[in-house]
């Protein structure tokens, strides 16, 4: 029974996941875990074939070769002893890829063509396009995929996708003693599975049941279990789904995410085009040039100019924002393919998977260098709590300023807070992403949504940010580059701020 090798879904397809390429038959393995004897020569036969490495077996209390799968080990015969009425039966299990009809791993996989599942229902990896990730293993409910120290790689079960192709059964298939593996059309497999059951409950096992499961749409790999009424006893969840926090991210946090970010963009140009910028009435003065203000200490008076922002503080400033769209430029291709081209500008996925780790890192420690630079003008007092409701509007209405505001505003520091909350939560849960084998599957996935939401408020906020700083407010992005602004804008939009400096320096004017 030869196969083509026709694909019916690939990993981060911006067209859909699904071409509509059916191929029939669907193809399965049947596993019948009551004939099984645990000779392990499938697992000799796997390793031959797919010629991967000898693996030094380790002794976890039973005949059992390894304590669970390898990237250089996909098939595992796992051995349970479990107390059943009174006396100890002895459970066997061939343990490998379970071939999803709906794999998790394809649904999590950010590397597009990465995980391909075949019109015949396989579902395999495709080596040249994985960037080793780990996200696929967040995705399975079975906990298979495994990642490769020396390939750099992800690996699992091929279900001898070459064999297949060729019209020849897997290799297990083959070098199985007993029977206990079949291998054909999936309808048959059923059949036959169906069979076995029945001739089970006929014999004293009334919980046997061919474990199929729909929550994955069923597997490529039906198995025959005596017991089924406990699939766990099996190493086997009851109810496998693709985890929440996959389909979630997927499915809801990335397409808001990305109306979200278009819309503030679309925002923030729709309320310039509306109110157009902040300005003093005088309008806005040319800086003219000092001699040595670049680096004059912060809050001092230079003729009709106020040093806001010293060196230090500039050289912080764009240390994060450099170090932020490092970030987010490597990001954004792994999170999802609407921004896949970004990849190009870095050399490709593989290296914005490497990357994007150290550059994340580099930002959050230029952000807490702000924090603890800025901390000290950044404590919230009574008039800026104002900022979280009737303040804020009347400013994004251009109704007033706030004729209390110091250095920064309330609206700038709850954004200066908010922002290094969401920093530190970015840094936290992309560890377990960074790292992803170290972590159990659950704290993976709830890392995974921490990182998506909190990615999608920074840059939100970020934009924001970006549109106040330059054309929303006129002078402001200067300040960051010259250190400087006049007494006409300081006097207008920090007045308590103007005010305090220019009654401290000699010949000030604290008029507000």
């Amino acid at each position: 029974m030869s196969q083509t090798l026709a694909i019916r879904r690939s990993s981060a397809s911006l067209r859909g996941e699904k071409t509509g390429i059916r191929e029939l038959p669907v193809v399965a393995k049947y596993i019948d875990t009551t004939t099984c004897i645990g000779c392990k020569a499938c697992e000799v036969a796997c390793q031959e074939w797919n010629d991967l490495p000898t693996i030094k077996t380790e002794q976890v209390g039973s005949y059992q070769t390894l304590p669970g799968l390898d990237a250089n080990f996909w098939n595992l015969i796992k051995f349970q002893e479990q107390e059943v009425n009174g006396s100890v039966a002895w459970l066997m299990r061939k343990d490998q890829c379970m071939h999803c009809d709906d794999p998790g791993c394809l649904e999590a996989c950010p590397a597009p063509g990465a995980i391909v599942q075949y019109a015949n229902g396989i579902v395999d990896v495709n080596a040249e396009a994985c960037i080793g990730c780990g996200l696929c293993a967040t995705g399975c409910p079975f906990d298979v995929p495994r990642f490769s120290a020396r390939t750099g790689k992800m690996s699992k079960c091929t279900l001898c996708v070459d064999r297949v192709t060729a019209g020849i059964e897997p290799a297990c298939i083959k070098a199985c003693p007993t029977g206990c593996l079949q291998f054909g059309p999936k309808t048959d497999m059923v059949a036959l599975g169906n069979a076995r059951v029945q001739q089970l409950h006929a014999n004293g096992f009334p919980d046997a049941m061919l474990y199929d499961p729909e929550g994955v749409g069923g597997t490529g790999v039906v198995t025959v279990l005596g017991h089924g009424a406990h699939p766990e006893w099996y190493s086997l969840p009851k109810n496998p789904t693709i985890p929440t926090g996959v389909s979630v991210s997927k499915k809801v946090l990335k397409p808001l995410g990305v109306l979200a970010i278009l819309g503030t963009v679309a925002g923030s140009v729709g309320y310039f085009l509306r109110f157009g910028p902040k300005v003093p009435p005088e309008g806005v003065e040319p800086l003219k040039p000092i001699r040595g203000a670049s680096h004059g200490r912060e809050d001092t008076v230079l003729g009709d100019q106020i040093v806001r922002h010293g060196a230090l503080s500039r050289f912080i400033h764009w240390t994060a924002a450099i170090t932020f769209i490092g970030a987010l430029l490597s990001g954004l291709p792994i999170w999802t393919p609407i921004f896949g081209w970004m990849a190009y500008l870095f050399g490709g996925l593989a290296v914005c998977r490497w990357l994007h780790p150290f550059l994340g890192c580099a930002f959050v420690v230029s952000m807490l260098a702000m924090v603890a630079y800025w901390l000290r003008d950044m404590k919230m007092t009574a008039a800026d709590r104002g900022w979280f409701g009737p303040k804020a509007i009347a400013y994004f209405r251009d109704k007033s300023d706030d004729p209390e505001s110091g250095k920064y505003n309330g609206g700038q520091k709850i954004y200066f807070y908010t922002g290094a909350i969401l920093a530190i939560l970015l840094v936290l849960s992309g560890i377990p992403l960074w790292f992803p084998m170290e972590f159990t599957r659950g704290l993976r996935e709830a890392s995974w949504l921490v990182h998506d939401v909190g990615f999608i408020l920074f840059v939100v906020a970020m934009i924001g940010h970006a549109y106040l700083s330059t054309s929303g407010v006129p002078g402001s992005f200067r300040s960051m580059t010259r250190g400087m602004v006049t007494k006409t804008w300081a006097r207008h939009h920090h007045p308590r701020w103007y005010a305090d400096v220019t009654s401290k320096s000699p010949g000030g004017d604290a008029r507000k």
